[in-house]
């Protein structure tokens, strides 16, 4: 296989002998081009599948453009994200997985999709090997605080986002991009635009590679078991490692009404770093693969009152845990056993989903826009291998495939969902948005899940929100079907439920200045977890809490933002200690002249206490400061140089007593970027 650096080798000679046959009297576009008065009024279909603009949208939404993502020279969805208020991405031990918190919940109340289609599967998520997404592909992010199930189903609890990609959009050139930096990172990026046959064809992709951050772990969960064993064979301290090379190409074919988008992502010799349990792990060398092929119809105008949406989509999926997770080191020792190579745990899954969709839109009634539509999703592991070191015999592994001792059988899940939606606009001043959806799951039975917004334009500089809104997340295969030694599953579970009071303030006192305030009530029921050894559905848990947000376009050049977030838990067992209470955010982008651009970030997050048993300090608060510089000569050379972490804080991870010094974050990194547009 050709190596990343030959590739960007090749790609750098080639487009440095690229004939330059752009129009130099086209500008490249502003940074700062898009006015806070055009932002508000920008159309996005999130909160309702019609579009509308950002302010009179019947939710609290945020969207991440395209320009947001130019600036801030983000590599990753994760890196974007972490600048939405009530939004933390935390990175997990296992893996370095970024996990998405809203508002305090737990990441799996999270529903990422990709251009309207959900990333989760039916055991891990997003992926037990999930590492986001390039931010080379994203043409921009629309995302609800808030309940989102009326529309989305299962998952949206805590809130949504639909990541939009280049290839769902199209694009009308064609662009290469280089990009390198700490931990020997290299990135080849494309996107290119074209006709074919009467098709609009969109191609875009990225290859990458990556050392990865490699923090040193003085101690982990093995390290706590010698200790009280007389053991030594913890490989503490020493570094996790977290290297990794990802590939991901889409492509899209469009033809008047019709889209066909097709992706393939892949991650090969990834290494994991440390086990969920908190162990030291530099053997696992894991892969995965992911597929996906959607075709849509969209036609909002069949006629006068009429409009029609049609899906179909297909998604394969695997993992494969390489030579085996190393849950226990060599040397490790139960009683009298020994296990001279370690506990060994290898995993194989691979799963299949179909789904179709059908919704039309009709505006033939005054003053009312009604979508009603259904759907069906088929969901089922394909292969499942699992093999685990032999307790009598340490010296080979267990074959437990195809037995009630795998940790997935292959059951499958069925979904059927009808729901219907009315935006009445009342008056002028008046908007009422309200909706309901019902789905029908094969393993657990029903749930009917409502949702209210009532937008008033309280005065011409003024809009406020009242909002209400259910949302639900159906047990995991993890949780149903998979034992472990921590838990066993329950084949019985009903889904978590969430019910969510907001309110929200926009306020304009100038064109050039918006503040926002919103406030939010957030109940959450029949929460999954372990009790006595296995999952069950448990008690309920409140959250309350507000977020401030505010954009001040000081001059044509310069636009400062600022946002704080602080949610307050009521004191039961099921509270989110990984996620700080309160964050801030502080943003300038300053147009230092039409060909430089300085972008400055800070992300803060508080202090996070620990539980009653856990004996540590609460984890300090800390602040990391990010800034890129870009220049943009014309239309067709971009450069940047990012620093992350300039500051070089010593910031750490929350984890569990199983890592008793947290998670070290990445220090102080470099990186450089160069694009090319032809």
């Amino acid at each position: 296989m050709i190596d990343l650096r030959t590739w960007i080798l090749t790609a750098l000679t080639t487009l440095l002998s690229f004939p330059a046959t752009a129009n130099l009297d086209d500008r490249l576009e502003r940074y700062l081009a898009m006015s806070l008065e055009e932002l508000m009024e920008l159309t996005i279909t999130i909160s309702t599948s019609t579009p509308q603009s950002l302010a009179r949208a019947p939710a609290v939404v945020t969207v991440i453009t395209a320009e947001d993502i130019r600036a801030t020279s983000a590599g990753n969805l994760a890196e974007l994200l972490q600048s939405v208020p009530g939004i933390y991405v935390r990175a997990s031990h296992f893996g370095y997985r970024p996990l998405i918190h809203f508002r305090g919940g737990n990441a799996n109340q999270t529903l990422l999709m990709v251009n309207g289609s959900p990333m989760k599967d039916l055991t891990w998520g997003f992926g037990i090997f999930w590492k986001g997404l390039p931010a080379s592909i994203i043409d921009r992010i629309e995302i609800i605080r808030g309940p989102g199930s009326a529309l989305f189903g299962s998952d949206a609890s805590g809130g949504v986002i639909n990541v939009i990609t280049k290839s769902a959009v199209g694009v009308n050139h064609s662009e290469i991009g280089l990009r390198h930096g700490s931990f020997d990172t290299s990135a080849l990026s494309f996107q290119h635009g074209d006709h074919w046959a009467g098709f609009d064809l969109t191609l875009t992709g990225e290859l990458s590679r990556t050392n990865g951050h490699a923090p040193l772990i003085q101690s982990d969960a093995q390290s706590l078991y010698d200790q009280q064993t007389g053991n030594s064979s913890s490989y503490a301290p020493a570094r996790a490692r977290y290297d990794w090379q990802n590939h991901d190409l889409r492509l899209s074919l469009a033809h008047g009404a019709w889209r066909v988008l097709g992706d393939y992502t892949r991650h090969r010799d990834l290494a994991i770093g440390l086990t969920g349990g908190g162990l030291l792990d530099p053997t696992t060398r894991a892969s995965d693969y992911r597929r996906s092929l959607q075709l849509r119809h969209d036609q909002e105008q069949l006629n006068d009152h009429w409009g029609l949406h049609a899906e179909f989509g297909y998604l394969d999926l695997g993992y494969h845990s390489g030579n085996g997770f190393q849950e226990r080191p060599p040397g490790h020792q139960v009683g009298t056993t020994l296990y001279p190579h370690g506990v060994i745990n290898q995993m194989i899954a691979h799963e299949r989903r179909w789904n179709g969709e059908l919704s039309t839109h009709y505006r033939g009634f005054n003053s009312h826009s009604l979508r009603l539509g259904g759907g069906y999703i088929w969901q089922a592991p394909t292969r499942v291998e699992h093999r685990t070191s032999d307790p009598q015999n340490p010296l080979q592994l267990n074959d437990h495939s195809g037995t009630a001792a795998a940790f997935i059988p292959q059951h499958r899940r069925e979904v059927y969902y009808l729901f219907l939606q009315d935006i009445w606009k009342i008056n002028e001043r008046w908007e009422l948005t309200s909706g309901a959806r019902y789905d029908r799951y094969s393993d657990f039975g029903g749930t009917f899940n409502p949702r209210l917004a009532l937008v008033w334009q309280t005065t011409p500089q003024l809009n406020t929100k009242l909002l209400y809104g259910q949302a639900f997340r159906a047990p995991s295969y993890y949780e149903l079907y998979a034992p472990t030694s921590h838990s066993q599953p329950n084949p019985h579970l009903q889904p978590e439920r969430s019910e969510t009071w907001e309110l929200a303030f926009g306020y304009t006192p100038m064109r050039n200045l918006r503040l926002g305030l919103n406030l939010y009530h957030f109940v959450q029921q029949d929460l999954i977890a372990p009790a006595q050894g296995r999952f069950a559905n448990t008690g309920q848990h409140t959250t309350r809490g507000l977020e401030l947000e505010t954009q001040w376009q000081a001059s044509e050049a310069l636009r400062l933002a600022a946002s704080y977030s602080a949610h307050y838990q009521e004191q039961s067992p099921y509270r989110s200690l990984f996620v700080p209470q309160r964050t801030l955010y502080l943003r300038s982008d300053w147009s230092l002249s039409p060909a430089w651009n300085w972008n400055l970030q800070l992300n803060w997050s508080g202090p996070r206490p620990r539980s009653d048993h856990d004996p540590r300090p609460t984890l300090a608060a800390n602040g990391l400061l990010d800034t890129t510089l870009r220049y943009a000569p014309n239309n067709r050379w971009e450069f940047a140089a990012t620093i992350r972490n300039l500051l070089d804080q010593d910031a750490r991870e929350f984890t569990g007593r199983a890592i008793p010094n947290d998670l070290p974050l990445p220090g102080r990194t470099f990186y450089a970027e160069l694009r090319y547009r032809f």
